[in-house]
């Protein structure tokens, strides 16, 4: 083999060793969503608590995200990423083993952690190895290796629930990471000399207050409808400190030479706009993808492995429209692929408003199809014109903060649609009570229905009233359950309608940078 052949081959395999680290932090956050509902049964948590294992990782990516650059520069990038994965697989582990809800949550945020620095470093990685002229093509491959995590993260977290320990979970992340390992000490270029290395700093500060003010208003959204929101004296207080946390970060970015996050370039109106609708996007899916394992799996008695497959389609959509979308944003307008997504979204979530107890997977088939097609028509090209309408200069600045605000939105998502789901079933039951008693004409004569059947049964006087009693009750857990996810996903159909018609009424129109 030429010794062109050679490097080029060489470069290749260093990419390989990049996309197991995408593969394995992407792959980890889909096989956890289909899990969640099980986890819920092992560590009896509500919604709002077993959130805090999507939640606690998330926002810690986040944040390390933040100082990976920094981390890169002062000690190698692939030293860096090999630690990232050594750390990932450690917590890995660690999650298998864990006993209690709490340290797995802890074990969690070490490896978000260590995920959002894998997502990082591996970008500067594929820049390092590959020119200009080659790096396109290398981003294209990138990306359908993350959609790898979204397609069979769902059905393999199913399918493990079912047939195996669900600890086995966290460990299929070995075998992977161990692969990516060896292949980034055998094929990732060495880093240049410390001396030879740019210099960079860290903004502390900022990402301390970025840390706590997140964490802070993450934890009070958990917490708020079990301990009562403000009439808690712990919830004003949580509420106080990422208020302040939140606002000082704001006036600090502003002012520090070296911010960790540039809210400078949000002064270019059409930026800012394109951050704010990112986040919503990511607010809304994201959200949703938490609560519909629960409801298949809680209402519908889906088993993981079937509601594992109901979502498989909605990624395999993706990774064929992603492509197709950024063919066409050269030759559609911007805005009407934008309102054509979000019209996909509405109608999406109008369906799945009308999902009831008695649901089928291939009832929930085109709900999810649809979402899958607005997320690309919405993402390609707001992140596009978002990126157009900033100077050249401004671009790495402006792409960091367009991902950090989309993790932010995930995060949030996460936290308040588990929020959501406590808060609408408690206000649920409060109103079915008072309508679920004797002196009720409609349900006294469905009891006595009910009672008649089992009576017919030959069934004495006791069993045939505990009979009665343990099937309404069962019907009535159901309706609440039924209404709970209309109220959540009717919400989700009206701030998607909130959105298009923000959209339509602004200017969204890249500018090549400057």
């Amino acid at each position: 083999m030429a010794p062109a052949d050679r490097s080029a081959l060489r470069k290749w395999l260093g990419a390989l060793a990049v996309f197991t680290g995408a593969v394995m932090g992407t792959l980890d956050t889909f096989v956890l969503y289909v899990a969640t509902p099980h986890l819920r049964g092992v560590f009896s948590a509500t919604a709002s608590e077993i959130s805090w294992i999507s939640t606690s990782y998330a926002a810690s990516a986040l944040v390390c995200m933040l100082i990976s650059g920094w981390a890169a520069e002062r000690f190698g990038r692939r030293r860096v990423y090999q630690s990232a994965i050594g750390v990932f697989l450690a917590a890995s582990v660690a999650c298998g083993l864990t006993r209690s809800l709490e340290l797995l949550v802890a074990v969690r945020v070490l490896q978000g952690g260590a995920a959002g620095v894998l997502l990082a470093v591996e970008m500067m990685i594929l820049r390092q190895s590959f020119g200009p002229t080659e790096l396109g093509k290398v981003i294209g491959v990138y990306g359908a290796t993350t959609m790898v995590g979204p397609s069979l993260g769902p059905f393999l977290g199913g399918w493990i629930i079912d047939n195996l320990d669900w600890r086995a979970i966290f460990f299929i992340n070995l075998p992977i990471g161990v692969l990516g390992f060896l292949l980034v000490q055998s094929f990732v270029a060495p880093d240049p000399p410390r001396a030879e290395r740019a210099q960079a700093g860290v903004d502390w500060p900022g990402l301390v207050l970025l840390a706590v003010g997140m964490f802070s208003l993450i934890w009070l959204l958990e917490r708020g409808d079990r301990l009562y929101w403000f009439e808690t004296r712990s919830n004003v207080a949580l509420l106080w400190l990422a208020c302040a946390s939140l606002a000082l970060f704001v006036a600090h970015e502003l002012m520090t030479p070296r911010p960790v996050v540039h809210l400078r370039v949000l002064r270019v109106p059409e930026f800012r706009r394109v951050v704010v609708f990112n986040f919503a996007l990511y607010f809304l899916v994201t959200g949703t993808l938490f609560v519909l394992p629960i409801y298949m799996q809680e209402l519908l008695r889906f088993s993981p492995t079937k509601a594992g497959t109901a979502l498989a389609p909605r990624a395999l959509v993706m990774m064929v429209v992603f492509p197709l979308v950024g063919m066409l944003f050269r030759r559609v307008p911007p805005k009407l692929l934008v309102c054509a997504g979000l019209a996909a979204g509405l109608a999406s979530a109008v369906l799945m408003s009308g999902f009831t107890h008695e649901t089928g997977l291939h009832d929930m088939m085109l709900p999810l199809i649809l979402q899958g097609v607005a997320v690309a028509l919405v993402l390609v090209p707001l992140t596009s014109v978002g990126l157009m309408s900033v100077d050249r200069a401004d671009v790495p600045a402006a792409s960091a903060l367009d991902s950090t605000v989309r993790q932010l939105g995930a995060s949030l998502g996460v936290a308040v649609f588990a929020t959501l789901v406590t808060h609408f079933q408690l206000s649920n039951w409060g109103a079915v009570r008072h309508s679920v008693t004797v002196h009720n004409p409609l349900f006294y004569e469905r009891f006595k229905r009910v009672n008649e059947f089992f009576m017919v049964r030959g069934t004495d006087d006791h069993t045939t009233l505990q009979s009665a009693y343990r099937l309404l009750s069962a019907r009535v857990t159901q309706q609440v359950g039924v209404l709970t996810y209309h109220g959540i996903f009717e919400l989700v159909a009206a701030a998607f309608a909130v959105l298009l018609a923000a959209v339509v009424v602004t200017r969204l129109q890249g500018r090549e940078a400057a």
